[in-house]
């Protein structure tokens, strides 16, 4: 009988064995949820097991960049759909790297091997206090740089470099929201750090001093016929007050100049170059200038032209509001 009792217990001590550690299901004991974020993996080998664990815990902070890159490329093409501008890219590349620092220190914290099926488990933990506090210096430091911003701005006369001043302001706290929702996952309260801006009024604040900024579009050179045209839409969608009296604040110099190439495979084709350059009258200072390739193709060389200017049209209704914002930061 005391054989028997013995011989249940231990069957009964492998069937708990078997059934794996606490965390393969469920909450850990050692890692607790409200100090830990925790990733799970799962694989025939112990090392793609780690890896699995880690990824999972990762794609947390892979999310939350996803939708920041888009917040951003979203505002600097002014609604549309492709990426234009500089900060796109430049924003893209820190978020990244804050989120690769993050997944740096996450550890392999406990492994696992199921003895019937060999298959191996692993749990990734990352201590929320850590991550929490690398979020919160980033944020701590996109703050500083708006509050020296929006003061620069009060002090300037000049409204261009006033809207180049705030565009800086609203990019950093645009930056901001991505480490504030990042910090939101890792915060055991899921409140982070609030704002001490709304993004919408510094937003708002943004337009309403371009929609002050008095222009004249006026064109150089135009090879394909209807560039003005062209050049007071953009404008216009830009968010920029268009002057058609004698007293412009600036001047956006446009020139369209085309090359045609010829009939090739039985297509004529164009190629050139649209040019904005913004002049500020007081003075004939030039604030910028940017030049962007064409190259297109048609059936005869007349509708070469039109497609022509129709991808100057494209070009600048898609990129000018963040090209002249551009001029305006530019140091």
């Amino acid at each position: 009988m005391r054989n028997t009792l013995v011989i249940v217990a231990a069957v009964a001590l492998l069937a708990g064995c078997a059934s794996g550690p606490d965390w393969l299901t469920g909450e850990s004991d050692r890692y607790r949820s409200a100090q830990y974020l925790l990733g799970r993996g799962e694989a025939a080998s112990l090392e793609e097991a780690k890896d699995r664990a880690r990824a999972d815990l990762a794609k947390i902070f892979e999310v939350t960049v996803a939708v920041d890159t888009e917040d951003i490329q979203t505002y600097k093409t002014a609604g549309r759909e492709r990426p234009a501008g500089e900060y796109a890219a430049q924003a893209r590349r820190r978020i990244t790297t804050r989120a690769e620092r993050i997944v740096q220190g996450i550890q392999i914290a406990e492994l696992w091997q199921d003895p019937d099926s060999g298959a191996h488990y692993a749990l990734a933990v990352l201590p929320r206090a850590q991550a929490a506090a690398s979020l919160r210096q980033e944020i701590e430091r996109l703050d500083a740089v708006t509050r020296d911003e929006l003061e620069r701005a009060r002090m300037t006369g000049d409204l261009l470099l006033r809207i180049g001043i705030a565009s800086r302001a609203y990019e950093a706290q645009l930056e901001r929201q991505s480490y504030q929702k990042s910090l939101k996952i890792v915060d055991v309260t899921g409140r982070g750090i609030a704002p001490p801006w709304e993004l919408d009024r510094l937003r708002a604040d943004l337009g309403e001093l371009l929609g002050r900024v008095r222009v004249a579009p006026r064109v150089v050179r135009d090879d394909a016929g209807g560039l003005d045209t062209v050049a007071g839409g953009a404008l216009a969608a830009a968010g920029f007050l268009i002057e058609t009296g004698q007293n412009p604040g600036y001047l956006l110099e446009t020139a369209l100049e085309l090359d045609d190439l010829g009939l090739r495979d039985g297509w004529f084709w164009t190629r050139g170059v649209i040019e904005v350059r913004l002049v500020e009258v007081a003075g004939s200072r030039v604030r910028g200038t940017q030049r962007w390739a064409i190259k297109v193709a048609a059936t005869d060389r007349t509708a070469a032209r039109r497609r022509a200017l129709d991808e100057a049209d494209k070009i600048l209704k898609r990129d000018l509001r963040a090209t002249l914002i551009g001029f305006a930061a530019a140091k």
